[in-house]
């Protein structure tokens, strides 16, 4: 009997091994489509997140078939490319397009489509939205709970999804307390001194407003607020 059992357990298990190695080999030869994108807009060097688009913002996409683990050869097949629903550009060996993202206030999805009718075997679409998103500011102030406990005090402006390729197209405007602040060497960063006048547990006030003047109507803001936490006022 326990003979018995083993050999219908063994054959079981022949079958179901047998199973999983000719669904493994048909998953592997049907083809999968990737589309990549990539938008050339400028977010700080130490970014290590997917860089977004903004308004008017140029976007790389590319388009990959992989089949039987191996990258498919499409340098003789036509490629369709699809914004919105719209045909944009067509050709041979067609892998990759740039676009810009429209010119809009706020943020939306873009949609880009591959079309591949002619690759052998089957007919290949893929597709991929694409958020948009407004431009904006990050204050830096590594202050723990924003409490203020030293004599100096430095804060950074980081831009983020701004079309510009460089930061020095950009402008940085400064409010402290209110008051505008236009006398900063390094426009980028605002430093605040501090000596004994003031109460303990007063509040700075910070903000900080980024824009492109070469963009379309590009701007980003950001307010941050720290308590002295020892007696001082400030200058600048």
């Amino acid at each position: 009997m326990k003979n018995k059992y083993l050999s219908i357990f063994f054959a079981i298990s022949i079958v179901a091994l047998g199973q999983l190695f000719f669904a493994h080999h048909a998953s592997a030869a049907n083809p999968q489509a990737f589309i990549t994108w990539k938008a050339k807009n400028y977010v700080p060097s130490f970014f290590s997140g997917k860089i977004l688009p903004g308004s008017n913002t140029p976007v790389l996409a590319s388009l990959e078939i992989i089949e039987n683990n191996k990258i498919a050869n499409l340098s003789n097949i036509k490629i369709y490319w699809y914004l919105n629903n719209k045909l944009f550009d067509r050709g041979i060996g067609l892998q990759s397009i740039e676009i810009r993202t429209p010119q809009i206030l706020g943020g939306g999805l873009m949609n880009i489509r591959a079309q591949v009718p002619d690759y052998p075997g089957e007919s290949i679409s893929k597709d991929v939205g694409i958020p948009i998103v407004p431009p904006s500011v990050v204050l830096d102030a590594p202050y723990a709970e924003n409490k203020l406990s030293i004599l100096s005090a430095e804060i950074h402006a980081w831009p983020y999804f701004f079309g510009v390729q460089d930061i020095s197209y950009l402008k940085f405007g400064w409010k402290l307390n209110g008051k505008d602040i236009n006398t900063l060497e390094d426009p980028q960063r605002l430093i605040v001194n501090i000596n004994k006048d003031a109460a303990p547990g007063s509040i700075l006030s910070i903000a900080s407003t980024i824009t492109n003047p070469n963009g379309y109507f590009e701007s980003g803001d950001a307010k941050k607020s720290l308590t002295y936490s020892i007696k001082c006022s400030l200058f600048f």
